[in-house]
């Protein structure tokens, strides 16, 4: 039963369903990109840039990958997992589909950012998709794209819930979870929807990488790994 799943899985595309395309099953577990040596003036960037995105309004559009909670690390575990929980009526294109979506750990997430206080987030994970609206000290959660459908939740909740604390939380502060005291300015990646500058970080356990547009606008974003895989965000679209 397995090795027709994992057939499938290989062959399989998502054309058909709503949300960002699924590619073929594979861990997220992205290489760390290579570093120059270590600089005062790269973290004073850094800051500097991390300090725009808090005043700087944006548009964005990210390709996202990951962990789901409860789901084992790696994708071929939870191809396992899943697998070995299903019964047979569930075999067909929509469980695959959902199968597929879930061990890849791909989503989405649209964010209109107008700080300091003004944010929405149209959110698609792996298992789930919500909209989320900022409201004065609490946030509104909505069912997807509709916001006269929503209810109060504290932000905090509704920040872990998109998993987007890296939108509100400064370079500092992230240097400091994962115990890095050096930041490295590294290459742009040439697919970049606009001109960026990079930098990396690497704590005992952790590591990490941003990119920025020249305004200050968050255009990449990549944390891991960890105990519940690797986290990224990647802008497809600026408006």
């Amino acid at each position: 039963m397995l090795l027709a799943i994992a057939a499938f899985v290989v062959g399989c595309t998502d054309a058909d369903a709503e949300g960002p395309p699924v590619s073929p099953v594979s861990s997220p577990s992205p290489t760390p990109s290579t570093s120059p040596v270590p600089s005062a003036e790269a973290r004073d960037r850094l800051f500097a840039l991390g300090e725009l995105w808090s005043t700087t309004a944006a548009a964005v559009t990210y390709d996202t990958i990951a962990p789901v909670p409860g789901q084992p690390v790696t994708a071929h575990l939870c191809l396992r997992q899943l697998a070995d929980r299903a019964s047979a009526q569930d075999y067909g294109t929509k469980w695959r589909e959902d199968l597929l979506r879930r061990c890849s750990r791909q989503g989405s997430l649209h964010l209109m950012w107008d700080p300091p206080d003004g944010w929405r987030m149209d959110v698609i994970t792996p298992v789930d998709r919500f909209t989320l609206t900022s409201a004065h000290e609490r946030t509104r959660l909505c069912r997807f794209r509709n916001t006269d459908d929503c209810r109060a939740i504290p932000t905090n909740d509704a920040i872990e819930r998109a998993g987007a604390d890296v939108f509100f939380r400064p370079p500092a502060r992230i240097l400091d979870e994962i115990g890095a005291t050096e930041v490295t300015a590294i290459g742009s990646p040439d697919e970049a929807v606009v001109p960026v500058e990079c930098f990396a970080a690497s704590g005992p356990d952790e590591h990490v990488e941003w990119c920025y547009g020249t305004d200050g606008t968050l255009v990449s974003f990549l944390r891991g790994p960890s105990a519940k895989g690797w986290r990224s965000f990647e802008a497809t679209q600026i408006e």
